[in-house]
This record gives structure tokens, C-alpha cells and sequence, in this order.
């Protein structure tokens, strides 16, 4: 490789995959030990151009790559088998579709193996890898035991295990609690550092990530080069582009363009950091004023009394009222998905009775449980049992004209024939919320409902929640998301519920906030910083 030759370099690169064309004529270079921030909407091609790169695609699939990809000078043609994949890792978007093994150990020692690591090195390399991603307490663990955190976790430790010249990481801390994504990325930052690669990230929650990035690649909706350039003119003068294709911005840029059009920030350009949001804010006190919600007491729809069951969940008592837009969080691990499929009648409990609309949620009869109660699963994947889109969300409805009306709202028309599995992550997740929302239950429990999407995208799909007539129980690591929507918060720790309440005063509970790894939302924050200052000029 010339030292003048970037390290991966495409030119009118294109993908079609069942006669439809996924991105087109994609010009661009990447040099060695950069940093890349690959930005997009839901389905704009991110994840299939990060497959290309390594060559999974189209060897994987039945599709056709077009225009010409070089790594390192060579043609990808050029490798032998499995020599792209030693020299690019990459992290999928769903981790679990990557493990072949039955323990952690396992695991990073299957690839290992197939690169023929000598056995009296692999000791080290396998405890290294896991205490890089804090996974070494768990080497002996059943994957199928972890939760969807550590299982992410685990799917980097494969990777760092064999040293690539690459790293590509799909939405790496979608399934990560908020203290652990920035764990996650301040361990990145220091691998960096202790030895370069490459870095090319595709990610929706971008605040931690940053003062890590060179370089923004982004694309649009229609799979082109939307802009490729620093991230201080892509989340400068570029933020409203990106904002108009859906894609999210930095909470810091988010905030500052509306506080602009408030009239409330003098700053001549957008702010890219905290300290320059605060200095150009006028009348702080007006932009942080927060309506709070009041909340009537109404009937309750669902009880749970003393509530214990598998994977340590203990003496759990929670009630959600009819209407009511109730969020559970808490760390990697926790429990809370286990907590949700107990709720839902689809894990038996060891003690306790859950009762919903009045009666014991034993004594409900299948088929009429699914049709008052509706349970989206974490893998939306778990749950597709028809061969077509249309088909998918028309299943059991008996009046089908709101289908179409259904995938507008979700932006699935132009898939509506395609077969659920060959969707984006992205795609699969609306697709999962839609098949539910046709049904009207009178509870629905969601296990990350914004899982994988554009702002756009996670938008409509809590408006849509939002509008509904029956209660709404989502698990979420997207404190945002609590703070704008739920009106009752319950936060779990270690199988325990430690904390019950409204956000705002969830806010103000810092063991809480601590104890389960949560991190305050952005508008919080701010106030904080405010009133640090305010007390630090006054003494």
C-alpha cells in the first residue's frame, strides 16, 4: 500500500439486492486510522455499505455490488477467504445473529481459532477482550442468559479479541444503558490510542461519539452522498439538511437550532458544545420551562402483587392505570425484559399474581389475552410469521383498509411487498410496533420501541403511541424519551424495583439515577449546569 493510497477507497460504488437498488454511485475514501461517523436515515443503506466493506456482501446474500471497492490498494476480489474479515470486524446492528457458541468464552475463542491463534496465547486474548468491554466476570455464562447490553458487549469483544486494522460498529450502543454507552465509547477512545485502527461508526445517539469523530459520512434517504466533510460543518451549517432527512443530531445542535428559532439563542452559529449553548441562551428560565403533566387518577388496568420469577426478579409491586404512558429502565441486565414478559403472561412467575382488567392474568384464555394485551419483543425478528409486509400487519385484522393507512404512518408503503426479514433493523422495529398497534389492545408492552431509527422514524412512532387509547408500557435506555412521554417512570436494579414515580422527580433522585446507571436527560442537564454556575459566580 502507498503511503499516499487511502486505506479504503470506492468509487460509484452501488448495491442492489431483489431489483431494488439500496445506495448508488458512492464516491468516496477513507484514510488509514480515521475515525468515521456513517450517519443516515432508517433504510438509507448504512448497514448494507458497512457489510460491503469486508466483503460479507454480496457473498451473503443474492444481491449484485457494483462500481469498484479497494482496500489497502487491492481489489476485494484479491483476498483470500476470511482474510477481508480478520483485517475489517465489524459489530453487527443485532449482536445475537453473530454468536455460534454456547458460553462468552466460547464465543471469542471461536474466532480465535479460526485464525489459528496459537491455544497458549488465546488465554490472555480471551480475558483482555473481556475486560476491555467488562464481560470478564461473565466468561463463563450461557449467551443465551445475557441480557440484549451484554450480549452487545460480547459482539465487541469478538471483534477486539483479533486486532483489526477496521472497526466498524452498527449502532453499537443501541441495546446499552446510558453509563455503559459512554463506558463503551471512552473504551474505544483509549484502544485508540493504545493502538490505531480504523474507526467507522453508524450510530442515532451521537453525543458521546463526538469528540472521537474526524469525519461525517452521510447519506440520504434515497441512498446518495448527502455530505462528507468535519463534523463542525456537518452539525454546523449542514444541521438542518441532516434535520430535514430525519437524521439525528447532537442533543447540544438539537437544542441550540430550536432555541434559534425561538429567538432565544444570539450565538452567529450553531452551538457544537455545552459552554457555547450557554453563553449565546437568552432568558434560560423560558426555554427550560417544563409543563408538567397532571395525571388523574384512573382504574388500574394491570396489578402486580409481590411479583418473583426466573433470572432473580424479587418481590416486585407495580400497578399501571388505564390510559397511562408508563416507562420501565434501569442497567444492562437488570431485569427488565424478563419483567416485561412476565407482565405479558409469556414467563411463569416462582411467586406471586399479576392481575389484568380484574382477573388473574392465569385465568385468561389465549386468544383473548392477545387480543386485549400486546407484547413488542426486543428482536422484532421473534415475532414475523408472515412472508410479506402487507401481509405481516393485515394478519388476523378483519377490516383491512386500515393496513394501508397503517404503513403510510410507519413509512413502510414502498416495502409493503418486501419479506419482513430482508427490512433494515430499523424497518423490522416499525414493522414489530405496527402489527400490534392494528389490534387496539387495551395494553401494549414495548421492549424499546425507538430501537434502530431516525428521529424522523421514532418520532411518528411515539406519536402514534402517544395518540393511542390504551395504556403504553415501554422499556427504554432513552432518557429522552421518558422525559418527554411517560407520565410514571419505574426504575429496577438487580431484579428489585428501587424507585416509582413521575421523571421529574426521578431527576432529582441521584442514588436512583447512580444506582441503576441511568444518565439525566439533556434539558436536565443543562439546568444543572446553570444553576453550578449561577452558585459558583455568586460565592
Amino acid at each position: 500500500m502507498s503511503p499516499f493510497e487511502p486505506q479504503i477507497k470506492a468509487n460509484g460504488l452501488g448495491f442492489c439486492y431483489e431489483d431494488s437498488n439500496i445506495f448508488t454511485g458512492l464516491t468516496f475514501s477513507i484514510e488509514k486510522n480515521q475515525s468515521v461517523l456513517l450517519l443516515g436515515p432508517s433504510g438509507s443503506g448504512k448497514s448494507t455499505l458497512a457489510y460491503c466493506l469486508n466483503k460479507l456482501y454480496p457473498e451473503a446474500v443474492d444481491g449484485e455490488l457494483k462500481g469498484s471497492l479497494t482496500f489497502e490498494g487491492q481489489t476485494l476480489d484479491d483476498f483470500k477467504p476470511g482474510e477481508l474479515n480478520q483485517k475489517i470486524g465489524i459489530v453487527f446492528q443485532d449482536p445475537e445473529s453473530q454468536f455460534c457458541m454456547l458460553t462468552v468464552e466460547e464465543e471469542v475463542a471461536f474466532g480465535l481459532e479460526n485464525f489459528h491463534v496459537p491455544r497458549a496465547e488465546m488465554e490472555a486474548k480471551i480475558d483482555t477482550a473481556l475486560e476491555m468491554v467488562g464481560l470478564l466476570a461473565e466468561k463463563k455464562t450461557i449467551i443465551h442468559t445475557l441480557s440484549g447490553g451484554q450480549k452487545q458487549k460480547l459482539a465487541l469483544a469478538c471483534v477486539l479479541a483479533l486486532q483489526p486494522e477496521v472497526i466498524i460498529l452498527d449502532e453499537p450502543t443501541a441495546n446499552l444503558d446510558p453509563l455503559s454507552s459512554k463506558e463503551l465509547v471512552e473504551t474505544i477512545a483509549r484502544l485508540k490510542k493504545e493502538y490505531p485502527f480504523t474507526l467507522i461508526v453508524i450510530e442515532h445517539k451521537l453525543d458521546d461519539w463526538i469528540e472521537l469523530i474526524d469525519r461525517c459520512l452521510v447519506l440520504d434517504s434515497s441512498g446518495g452522498i448527502l455530505f462528507d466533510g468535519s463534523p463542525e460543518q456537518c452539525f454546523g451549517e449542514f444541521a438542518p439538511y441532516l434535520q430535514k432527512e430525519g437524521i439525528w443530531l447532537p442533543k447540544v445542535v438539537e437544542v441550540g437550532m430550536t432555541a434559534k428559532s425561538a429567538g432565544l439563542f444570539k450565538g452567529e452559529r450553531l452551538p457544537l458544545c455545552n459552554d457555547e449553548l450557554l453563553s449565546g441562551l437568552e432568558n434560560t428560565a423560558a426555554f427550560f420551562k417544563k409543563e408538567i403533566k397532571t395525571i388523574t387518577k384512573k382504574d388500574s388496568i394491570l396489578e402486580v402483587k409481590n411479583l418473583s420469577a426466573r433470572y432473580h426478579l424479587k418481590n416486585i409491586n407495580l400497578r399501571i392505570q388505564q390510559g397511562e404512558r408508563t416507562a420501565l429502565v434501569g442497567a444492562n441486565g437488570s431485569g427488565k425484559t424478563t419483567l416485561s414478559k412476565c407482565l405479558a403472561g409469556l414467563i411463569p412467575l416462582t411467586q406471586g399474581e399479576i392481575h389484568f382488567k380484574g382477573l388473574p392474568l392465569s385465568k385468561w384464555k389465549e386468544k383473548d389475552l392477545f387480543q386485549a394485551l400486546g407484547y413488542v419483543f426486543q428482536n422484532p425478528e421473534h415475532q414475523f410469521i408472515a412472508d410479506s409486509v402487507n401481509e405481516e400487519i393485515a394478519f388476523g385484522m378483519e377490516d383491512k383498509s386500515r393496513v394501508t393507512a397503517l404503513l403510510e404512518k410507519m413509512g413502510l408503503e414502498k416495502h409493503k411487498g418486501a419479506h419482513p426479514f430482508t427490512l433494515s433493523q430499523g424497518q423490522k422495529r416499525r414493522l414489530s410496533v405496527a402489527t400490534m398497534l392494528v389490534h387496539e389492545q387495551d395494553l401494549l408492552i414495548l421492549d424499546e420501541p425507538t430501537f434502530g431509527q431516525d428521529a424522523n422514524t421514532a418520532y411518528e412512532i411515539m406519536r402514534v403511541l402517544d395518540e393511542k387509547d390504551g395504556a403504553v408500557f415501554m422499556i427504554t435506555h432513552d432518557m429522552e424519551l421518558v422525559d418527554q412521554y411517560a407520565d410514571t417512570v419505574h426504575v429496577l436494579d438487580k431484579g428489585e424495583l428501587i424507585f416509582s414515580g413521575t421523571p421529574e422527580s426521578l431527576w432529582e433522585n441521584h442514588e436512583v439515577i447512580d444506582l441503576a446507571r441511568l444518565k439525566l436527560p439533556f434539558r436536565k442537564q443543562l439546568q444543572n449546569e446553570i444553576v453550578r454556575r449561577e452558585i459558583h459566580v455568586a460565592t
